[in-house]
């Protein structure tokens, strides 16, 4: 679960400086991850929304690409007639902040089912030894 706010413009959200004192208490009283911010984008963009998530349970930290949070604001944007872009798709914008320019794809298909993607590099790699195998 998040606590979704819309902010009145982009370089808001950009902007932002969260209290991270009071992200993690919201998060702890009300068992959620935190607080996803986002608005519209700016007239001109290769996105239809900027957003932010700042997590505050357990670590906190502004996650850089949430497709988690990404799909909980795309079901908010359909549930209030809102979603952006054509036909259920829609960019969003995320990471810039955090050292990264991510973007999610989202889609709303026929049946209502929300889609959260986009490119993925590794950032890892290696063995696992597992006992008993």
């Amino acid at each position: 679960r998040w606590w979704v706010v819309e902010l009145a413009d982009e370089a808001t959200v950009r902007t932002a400086t969260p209290d991270w004192d009071a992200v993690a208490a919201l998060a702890a009283d009300t068992g959620s991850m935190g607080v996803f911010a986002f608005s519209r984008a700016d007239a001109g963009q290769d996105h239809d929304l900027v957003v932010r998530a700042f997590v505050g349970a357990g670590a906190r930290f502004e996650d850089a690409a949430s497709g988690a949070a990404n799909a909980t604001l795309a079901a908010w944007l359909r549930h209030n007639g809102a979603v952006p872009g054509e036909g259920g798709r829609y960019v969003a914008s995320q990471g810039r902040e955090v050292g990264y320019d991510a973007r999610l794809h989202l889609r709303i298909d026929e049946a209502g089912d929300i889609w959260s993607g986009g490119q993925a590099c590794d950032v890892l790699s290696g063995e696992l030894d597992w006992p008993g195998t």
